[in-house]
């Protein structure tokens, strides 16, 4: 009889720990489904698909192994599309051609589009507005358009505007602005 209640005993406890190890399982492969769907919803938003290789057929291929290859390539992934949206980041804000960078190269802009804004950066005294309560013009966003042309809005933080400016390149470089239009908004 002893032996009857030991044996009862040991059936649930193992069904116990069986069906702990099922819900932890399922758990896991939840946990799973919607990591990937988040992931797909990003890679979807930033224009790009993403399709994970599907866990190999074979028992042994559904070890930690695999997943921390499909860890790994997901971040060489990301990193490779955080790459391509600071390159975008760098390149907004820049209208010009291939022939007009290469004319300011030739004057000595190694990176003009950059280069022009850090120029207009250092000018807010090209602003022909006041600032409101002691403040200071600064440019807020500047657009350089086709050669000579560059559109920036500016603020101080209470008053905002927008000013097309025309700029001129010698060689050294040494970079000249006009002020050609302005408003406050």
């Amino acid at each position: 009889m002893p032996t009857r209640i030991s044996l009862a005993i040991a059936l649930v406890l193992v069904l116990t720990v069986c069906g702990f190890l099922a819900a932890r399982w399922r758990e896991a492969e939840h946990r799973a489904e919607s990591t990937a769907r988040w992931t797909r919803f990003v890679m979807d938003s930033l224009g790009t698909t993403l399709a994970l290789p599907s866990p190999p057929v074979e028992p042994w291929g559904r070890d930690s192994v695999y997943w921390q290859f499909v860890a790994t390539a997901a971040r060489l992934q990301s990193r490779r599309w955080q790459l391509a949206v600071q390159h975008w980041a760098q390149a907004r804000g820049t209208l010009l051609d291939e022939s007009d960078v290469e004319q300011l190269r030739r004057l000595g802009l190694a990176d003009p589009g950059r280069q022009l804004r850090d120029s207009l950066n250092v000018h807010p005294e090209l602003i022909p507005f006041k600032p409101v309560l002691g403040g200071r013009m600064f440019y807020d966003e500047i657009d350089v358009l086709q050669t000579p042309f560059v559109f920036a809005n500016f603020e101080d933080g209470h008053i905002n505007g927008s000013m097309l400016l025309e700029c001129q390149v010698e060689q050294g470089p040494r970079i000249h602005w006009q002020r050609l239009w302005a408003r406050l908004d």
